[in-house]
């Protein structure tokens, strides 16, 4: 059993899924939820008190940015 699958064309779907569509406002959408969850993780972290849920709330707090910056170049791009 393989955890993580990924198609031939994982990344292809992930710039198809995030390209800008001026009806849906896919990437706005995407793009204010990966602040939200940036967010969370900071509220998440300053009210941790249990050295493993410090770490959960700084891995998702990294995990979140990345994937911040990843969708501000994907906008930039359009």
């Amino acid at each position: 059993m393989k955890l993580f699958q990924r198609g031939k064309g994982a990344e292809e779907d992930i710039y198809k899924r995030l390209s800008f569509d001026p009806d849906s406002n896919t990437l706005v959408e995407e793009i204010a939820q990966a602040r939200q969850e940036i967010e969370d993780a900071y509220e998440n972290f300053q009210n941790a008190s249990d050295p493993d849920l410090i770490d959960c709330y700084i891995y998702k707090g990294n995990a979140a940015w990345k994937r911040y910056r990843f969708l501000l170049r994907q906008a930039k791009m359009i």
